[in-house]
């Protein structure tokens, strides 16, 4: 798997506004009110986490985990608040947490880079109050194939890449797979709804610079470091076909999910 970097983790506080937006669009829809605590599971360099802790006010608290010790460090530098904290943390292993212990846990742009999501749904579960305590999920769709998709598994898949699979690639779920977890976790009061958003960037290194600094570098698969440059080309020439008089215009759908432990 590919490892973070500062680099990247720094870069992706530049480059972030789509994960953010879409942050904010789950957060409409969670409802989150002041006094209340709040788990953000993958929360990167903490911007849309800081956010939250502004919202739940002096009397509530959020709590940041990822697993990524770089953005963590950009997390704890840059978002200095006295009702938030971060530390690193995976989504299967929450056991530094009590049992419910949270009114709200919130998995932006991250479940599809969890490898045991049935763990992790069930972690969520256990760590929520009961008698309403609330997930929110957004990420994307297996439903819905975007062109960063089709580009990437295009490009690995020529020689040399190919000698290189990913290792714990990305696993995008499709609504079907989604309920069928949320059900065995016991969240069976739920709502889901697909958020269609588009992705615009100015050029081809734009939009890869994004992916790349996105997925901590995983754009590039289990390709080594010596062949990435030679890859990345090789993206680029695919993107610069998308190209229009606009830049890059990607359309992407999201599912987004609230769901309430009972």
């Amino acid at each position: 798997m590919a490892a973070d970097t500062e680099q990247l983790a720094r870069g992706y506080t530049l480059v972030n506004d789509t994960q953010y937006d879409a942050g904010l669009f789950l957060i409409q829809r969670l409802a989150i009110e002041p006094g209340m605590r709040v788990l953000d599971v993958g929360c990167g360099p903490g911007n849309l986490t800081a956010h939250i802790a502004d919202l739940v006010g002096e009397n509530g608290s959020v709590v940041g985990v990822d697993p990524s010790k770089e953005r963590i460090a950009i997390a704890l530098e840059s978002n200095i608040r006295p009702n938030l904290s971060f530390s690193e943390g995976r989504a299967e292993d929450l056991s530094r947490f009590p049992a419910t212990s949270f009114d709200i846990v919130f998995v932006n742009s991250t479940f599809h880079w969890v490898q045991d999501q049935p763990a992790a749904l069930r972690e969520f579960a256990r760590v929520l109050k009961p008698g309403g305590g609330r997930l929110g999920i957004s990420g994307g769709s297996g439903d819905f194939v975007a062109a960063h998709e089709k580009i990437k598994e295009d490009v690995l898949a020529r020689e040399p890449y190919r000698e290189y699979p990913e290792e714990s690639p990305p696993k995008f779920l499709k609504r079907r797979e989604l309920e069928k977890l949320l059900d065995d976790a016991g969240f069976a009061d739920r709502t889901i709804v697909v958020n269609k958003i588009v992705k615009a960037a100015k050029d081809a290194e734009a939009m890869i610079d994004w992916l790349v600094t996105s997925s901590s570098g995983k754009t590039y698969g289990g390709i080594p470091e010596h062949l990435r440059p030679r890859a990345r080309e090789e993206m680029k020439r695919e993107w610069e076909k998308l190209v229009t008089e606009d830049g890059i215009r990607m359309d992407m759908e999201l599912l987004v999910t609230v769901a309430v432990k009972n």
